[in-house]
């Protein structure tokens, strides 16, 4: 049996979107049964079409990062696409490669192809030698590579060493439930909880806590949410790297990307304090963040009747640095919030920032 044959009868439903190797998708196109396995395709060489599967642009089309996005955006179609009934066994595909075209590439020709399942995020790298293929030939090995790493993935064909992801990461605990729909942390949220993307963490975030507990007097714990409002899902690889920064009793995870949300599960019976900058106060004060400015008033009345108080600390913006006392924010939010002085913390650290002063050094 061949491995498109053994993918087809195999339990897997998945979507690919693929910038390359597509004949991949013929492959499996053209053989029966092939709906069994390809719920949906999609081939997003225009950079409008990237943007549009992403929902940004991203900064090389080419990347195991973008490869990682797309896998986990295919991913997530898959879910919505498959029956009930085959939700553990639903996968995304991402290809994204720099192929053979009609003017030279300035860099070498290569591939990066990424799989997410219900517990696992894999990237594979495919170097190909500049010039010694016609497009047609890369895009014939690329496919076939594609295949097999596909196969090797979802466990069907795990014999060949040759095909050992280039980076990984898996989980089989109660973290691959924040994949899902339903409402989801893991780890002990306690009472309050300072909400972030940490990418990376810093001194700023550690201050936060630091001076947050001492007001508080209790114990409070970093939020990670692997959704975002206006940012990409986050996959396995980046969930391991990011609680690599935390101690096992710091952090909680969730798939809440709201504050109403996330107040909803972790507060529901309790009350609790987020701990924020600023900025997101007034994110979680404007309207454009919700459906109309009535969902905005009631989601803040629902956080009130929730029992839920805002720890705010100050942040920089341009040459000024702004506590809460130089926000405006509307009467029922602010009536949830409680200040920290300059005087108390004051930093100017932003982990955007670092980000790009590591790219510039790398």
């Amino acid at each position: 049996m061949n491995a498109v044959n053994r993918l087809i009868e195999s339990p897997w439903r998945g979507v690919i979107y693929a910038a390359g190797g597509t004949l991949l998708l013929s492959d499996l196109a053209t053989t029966p049964g092939a709906s069994n396995v390809l719920l949906a395709a999609t081939v997003p060489y225009h950079n409008r079409a990237m943007i549009d599967l992403l929902g940004y642009e991203p900064e090389s089309h080419c990347s195991s990062l973008t490869s990682r996005r797309l896998a986990m955006q295919a991913f997530l179609r898959a879910q919505d696409l498959a029956d009930v009934s085959d939700q553990d066994h639903v996968y995304g595909l991402g290809i994204t490669a720099a192929l053979r075209s009609v003017r030279a590439k300035r860099g070498e020709h290569r591939a990066y192809v990424a799989l997410q399942t219900p517990r696992k995020s894999l990237v594979w790298h495919v170097p190909l030698k500049k010039g010694a293929l016609s497009r047609l030939q890369e895009e014939r090995e690329l496919a076939d590579l594609a295949l097999h790493f596909l196969e090797f993935g979802l466990g069907l064909d795990e014999t060949n060493s040759d095909f050992t992801p280039t980076i990984g990461a898996d989980y089989h605990d109660s973290v691959p439930r924040l994949l899902g729909e339903t409402p989801a942390f893991h780890g002990n949220a306690g009472l309050a909880v300072l909400p972030g993307a940490f990418n990376p963490m810093h001194e700023g975030h550690r201050r936060m806590r630091e001076v947050a507990e001492e007001r508080l007097n209790q114990h409070v714990v970093y939020e990670l949410s692997i959704r975002n409002v206006d940012k990409p899902d986050l996959d396995f690889i980046d969930i391991s790297q990011r609680i690599e920064q935390f101690e096992a009793d710091e952090y909680v995870l969730t798939n809440q990307p709201t504050f109403i949300e996330k107040a909803r599960l972790l507060f529901s019976t309790s009350g609790g304090t987020f701990v924020v900058g600023a900025d997101t106060l007034l994110r979680i004060d404007h309207e454009q963040y919700y459906d109309s400015l009535e969902h905005r008033d009631a989601a803040i009345a629902e956080l009130t009747m929730l029992g839920i108080r805002f720890l705010v600390f100050g942040r920089r913006h341009g040459s000024d640095f702004l506590t809460l006392e130089d926000l405006k924010v509307g009467s029922d939010l602010g009536a949830l919030c409680e200040g920290i002085s300059a005087s108390e913390f004051q930093c100017d650290l932003s982990s955007t920032e670092l980000r790009e002063t590591c790219r510039k050094q790398a």
